[in-house]
């Protein structure tokens, strides 16, 4: 190996030397620096999809908490309509639509997360005394969420 170095000419020599460091920084690039910086990107996209979870996580356990201490079936205070949007609230939903029908109440409810719209319907039947006779649910904007195109809400 020596002896080919020593042949070849000055010219040849650098060129030589040039590729080989070009050769060890590609080689240092590809095996060691590109997966470190792969693994980075994906602890930090992993800590941040954690983040979300432990928020909707922290939410979701008050409004569990809050369903909880209130307990058994209480008697509905109020007509349906009020119960219906005071409840909504509690639970982040937002109504577009609502329409009596004698002692019924058809509600109408745009994109909202399906977990929230769930929760809202078991605090309306074991907390509010309301009944769910018949729900027309859609795809919402993005995943996890629905649209309410009809809920009929009755007296139990």
């Amino acid at each position: 190996m020596k002896a080919w170095w020593q042949q070849l000419n000055s010219r040849e020599q650098s060129l030589v030397a040039a590729m080989a460091l070009v050769f060890i920084v590609f080689i240092f690039y590809s095996a060691i620096w590109q997966p470190l910086n792969n693994s980075l990107t994906e602890a930090r996209s992993k800590l941040v999809r954690q983040q979300q979870l432990l928020s909707w996580v922290e939410e979701n356990t008050a409004l569990y908490q809050q369903a909880k201490r209130s307990g058994g079936t209480a008697k509905l205070s109020g007509s349906i309509a009020s119960v219906a949007n005071r409840s909504a609230k509690t639970y982040k939903l937002t109504i577009t639509r609502m329409q009596p029908q004698g002692d019924d109440l058809q509600v109408w409810i745009d994109s909202t997360p399906f977990t929230q719209l769930l929760f809202w319907l078991e605090h309306l039947v074991n907390n509010e005394g309301l009944q769910v006779k018949a729900i027309d649910l859609t795809h919402g904007d993005s995943d996890g969420e629905v649209k309410v195109r009809r809920l009929h809400l009755t007296r139990i």
